[in-house]
């Protein structure tokens, strides 16, 4: 049943009109029967009824216009109450719609509390909605920076919201909200989970591969917090495991390389020093072994101080001390101490011709050119030769604006006519333990790490090394590094 509803206008008039008619009613009934009391004993019965009826008239036009009075008033009052309420519920409306309004005051005490209890009701909305607004925020900004990809799957598989990451990883498109995963992403296993997810309310964890990076998918479906039933719905979070993948790998072939390197001259140690002290050889022999024994001791001594170096660079335990360093005078330095193994292999060395300085840690670049010249000798035949040249390269002016250039460098090249590095495995004599003749570079006593060394060297020292080689005629290895700036005039 509809309940009758009454305007409040109307309602005050009625109400006022109703009590002051009520009022007078009784007024003029009871002043009718005192003045019929107290005129019965004072004259004739028709002047009585003329006295009476002058009164009626009277008292009935006083009547109306108080009534008329009334409704007049009560009318006034009315409009200013609706038009007081009418302002508190407007005041209301702009609060609930975020808009600013100055607080309201009516004339009216009650009305004024009312006016009171709605700011304080708007001053408390307000904070509310202001901290649900700065958590979305931070929210919307830890889902946007995050490196792991997440995705909100609608109801029937569609994309309600990416991530950057996220697109990255599966290669969405920038608009790919309310668009089906399964039209977007061609990948198998990633649609065979957002299916499953869309049929079992059961967390899903899967590695996949998805073109050249190996991901890892972890979803699981949106739960109601007061039923704990599982929503039409789900949240993926995606890792890239690329790079850790690859890590692993290096580590597993790092560990299998020391332990090929270390095993062979413990096995030579091993087993000359049995037989040293199994059989009673002669002097001559005690000695060749004894040498063998040595030189392998050696080759393990320089394998634990490149890997120890090596440790240090790429752990950051090992940082430049950059300062002006001659590189002629470096160059003729190191070779001192290489020379001798030169000359035994009749191996000619040709020195720069002329002078450059450099911005370089002076201990890591002595470092760098001895394993370089190391190198060359060891695979330079006898009667070879090794050449050292600087050449300063002339800045490099920046496309964008004419006036801006790169800084100037140099480039130390190593040059040998040892028998040359094939072309597949160019790109590789950096790596560590990489060796394109195993055999041949551990009878020379090769650890396979000095190429490695002077990459993280040289790159450490904000350079850049690179190599060059034709199989059969030699190899030249350029060293880049930043020229020294010239002290101001």
């Amino acid at each position: 049943m509809k309940r009758f509803r009454w305007r409040l206008r109307p309602l005050i008039v009625l109400a006022s009109v109703g009590v002051v008619s009520i009022g007078l009613a009784i007024a003029y009934s009871a002043s009718l029967q005192f003045l019929r009391t107290r005129l019965t004993t004072l004259g004739p019965a028709a002047q009585i009824s003329d006295v009476i009826d002058e009164f009626s008239g009277a008292f009935l036009a006083f009547s109306a216009i108080a009534v008329v009075l009334t409704a007049v008033v009560s009318l006034l009052l009315g409009s200013a109450a609706v038009r007081a309420l009418s302002r508190l519920r407007s005041d209301a409306d702009a609060r609930a719609r975020g808009m600013a309004q100055p607080p309201c005051r009516p004339p009216v005490v009650e009305m004024q509390a009312v006016a009171a209890a709605i700011e304080r009701l708007a001053s408390n909305l307000d904070g509310q909605v202001e901290q649900l607004r700065r958590e979305k925020d931070e929210l919307a900004a830890l889902v946007h920076s995050v490196s792991e990809g997440i995705l909100l799957i609608e109801p029937g598989g569609r994309i309600h919201h990416a991530n950057p990451a996220a697109r990255s990883l599966l290669g969405l498109p920038d608009a790919s909200t309310g668009q089906p995963l399964s039209s977007l992403v061609r990948n198998a296993e990633l649609r065979a989970i957002a299916e499953r997810l869309g049929r079992v309310a059961e967390p899903v964890t899967r590695e996949v591969s998805v073109g050249d990076r190996r991901l890892l998918v972890a979803g699981r479906p949106i739960a109601d917090s007061m039923t704990s039933a599982a929503l039409p719905g789900a949240v993926v979070a995606i890792v890239d495991l690329t790079e850790l993948r690859r890590l692993e790998g290096v580590r597993r072939d790092f560990v299998a390389n020391v332990s090929h390197e270390l095993k062979t001259p413990l096995t030579s140690i091993r087993g000359y020093a049995e037989t040293l002290l199994a059989d009673d050889l002669d002097p001559v022999t005690k000695r060749q072994f004894l040498e063998v024994i040595q030189k392998n001791a050696d080759r393990l001594h320089s394998i634990v101080n490149d890997l120890l170096d090596l440790s240090k660079i790429e752990s950051g335990g090992w940082r430049p001390s950059l300062r002006e360093v001659g590189v002629t005078e470096l160059i003729a330095d190191v070779w001192e101490s290489c020379a001798d193994r030169a000359r035994e292999k009749h191996i000619q060395f040709q020195p720069p011709r002329s002078g450059a300085r450099v911005s370089a840690d002076d201990s890591a670049l002595r470092q760098v050119l001895s394993n370089l010249f190391d190198n060359a000798i060891r695979h330079t035949g006898a009667g070879g030769s090794i050449r050292v040249s600087l050449h300063e390269d002339p800045p490099a002016t920046n496309g964008a604006s004419p006036h801006a250039s790169s800084p100037r460098s140099v480039t130390i090249e190593v040059q040998d006519t040892g028998s040359g590095i094939p072309i597949d495995s160019l790109p590789r004599i950096f790596e560590r333990f990489y060796r394109v003749d195993p055999a041949r570079s551990r009878a020379e006593g090769g650890t396979g790490l000095g190429l490695s060394i002077v990459k993280h060297l040289v790159e450490g020292m904000n350079g850049e090394v690179s190599a060059s080689s034709e199989l059969g005629k030699g190899t030249t290895i350029r060293v880049r590094l930043p020229a020294s700036s010239p002290e101001p005039s």
